[in-house]
């Protein structure tokens, strides 16, 4: 069975939104998590703004798989084995 699915886009955003907390793990606030997040997937011709993350956290938007990349980077390999079998711890 797919990713897509299991829940569509929604479980898409929460899966997100959980990989988020994960990578930024000492967050301890929505708030701060949106900061450290966008400092870390701001680039010199992309800016990320803390807006846009509380968005994904809130999962009003869905990021661009060049951010999924990067956060799936920082939380380690075993993150992609979640899209394939979203049952995996």
């Amino acid at each position: 069975m797919s990713f897509r699915k299991c829940g569509g886009e929604e479980a898409e955003r929460a899966w997100f939104a959980g990989l988020l907390w994960r990578a930024f793990p000492e967050a301890r606030s929505e708030n701060e998590l949106a900061e450290i997040a966008a400092s870390v997937l701001t680039s010199d011709s992309r800016p990320v703004t803390s807006r846009t993350v509380r968005n994904w956290l809130r999962r009003e938007n869905a990021p661009h798989f060049r951010y999924v990349l990067k956060v799936i980077a920082l939380v380690g390999a075993e993150a992609v084995f979640q899209v394939i079998d979203p049952e995996v711890q």
